[in-house]
């Protein structure tokens, strides 16, 4: 069965140069059959040639045209389109013919809120997640990370994904070559706990609320290692691959 990837993060966090290294790395190292696939109606320009672009449908601009809206309006309706397009989306390739393909990665805005978040998104990708081995990657941007409290409601996003998905979800780090704070990082993947015993400068709220949030990270984490990815470095891309290959068996050690 094919293995399909669905890259979220924050807008910046990496996604659309995440697909374009590691699909070019599982041509060239595995010689895997690889389609990549665009539902960024955003973009501009794609450093990868997509099997499927939603930008044969619709574009930002042209939702923000027809409806009188804004760009973050135009997102939200950009998931309602995808639902209602669903139908005419799922008989083109790489959808149409699945299993044509090893794996498939899909490259996802930025707005959270505006996609994942949406109910209509969550139906499009759980009818495919009925249908392949279906995982999200959530990308944590290193380069933001610089203190607990970044790091903690960085992992709160990752479970809200996976709360309100309801889908297998695998936090990456992205920009690990721009990373502030590796150790820091490396803690909250795996082993949150950790974090409990370093000292943090905060006051007010954030003094009560990101200890509840350390307690989250620990309860949640799973048996994850940490995957620092960097599109400099092919090897990590490697370690990216096990991973997400491992998320798929329910007897898989990631630890």
């Amino acid at each position: 069965m094919v293995s399909v990837t669905v890259f979220a993060g924050m807008a910046g966090s990496g996604k659309t140069s995440i697909v374009a290294g590691y699909s070019k790395w599982l041509k060239t190292s595995l010689f895997a059959r690889v389609a990549t696939v665009n539902l960024d109606p955003g973009v501009e320009t794609l450093p990868y040639t997509p099997v499927f672009d939603i930008r044969k449908y619709f574009t930002l601009r042209d939702l923000m045209k027809k409806y009188g809206v804004g760009p973050n309006a135009a997102f939200l309706k950009s998931a309602e389109m995808i639902s209602y397009l669903a139908d005419k989306i799922m008989s083109e390739e790489p959808f149409s013919n699945l299993d044509k393909w090893d794996y498939i990665l899909i490259d996802t805005p930025g707005q959270l809120e505006a996609f994942i978040f949406q109910p209509e998104a969550r139906e499009f990708l759980a009818r495919l997640s009925s249908k392949t081995n279906l995982v999200v990657g959530y990308l944590i941007d290193s380069s933001m990370i610089s203190s607990i409290p970044d790091a903690v409601t960085s992992w709160f996003m990752y479970v809200l994904i996976q709360v309100k998905t309801g889908l297998l979800t695998v936090p990456i780090i992205s920009k690990a070559d721009l990373a502030r704070n590796p150790s820091l990082l490396k803690d909250l993947i795996e082993n949150p706990s950790a974090l409990v015993s370093k000292e943090y400068s905060v006051e007010g709220l954030q003094a009560e609320i990101i200890p509840e949030l350390i307690q989250i990270a620990m309860k949640t984490k799973g048996a994850l290692r940490v995957v620092m990815a960097s599109i400099h470095d092919n090897e990590s891309f490697r370690s990216l691959h096990n991973v997400l290959q491992e998320a798929f068996c329910a007897c898989g050690d990631l630890t």
